[in-house]
């Protein structure tokens, strides 16, 4: 699982961040835009891996 960052001086930098690396990636928000963690604004996400494509166990039809 991947986890990013992103930070900015003002909460729409720290949107517009979080907002690119929702389109180039597959992440979902963890942590929306907000500046309680210590003075500049903050927000996280993360990627988690696609669901191992093999069946296992029984198959259904």
């Amino acid at each position: 699982m991947a986890r990013y960052t992103v930070h900015g001086r003002t909460q729409q930098e720290c949107q517009d961040a979080l907002d690119d690396l929702r389109r180039l990636l597959d992440v979902t928000v963890t942590l929306s835009p907000t500046d309680r963690l210590g003075g500049s604004w903050i927000a996280r996400a993360e990627h988690k891996p696609a669901p191992d494509q093999e069946v296992r166990g029984l198959a259904v039809r």
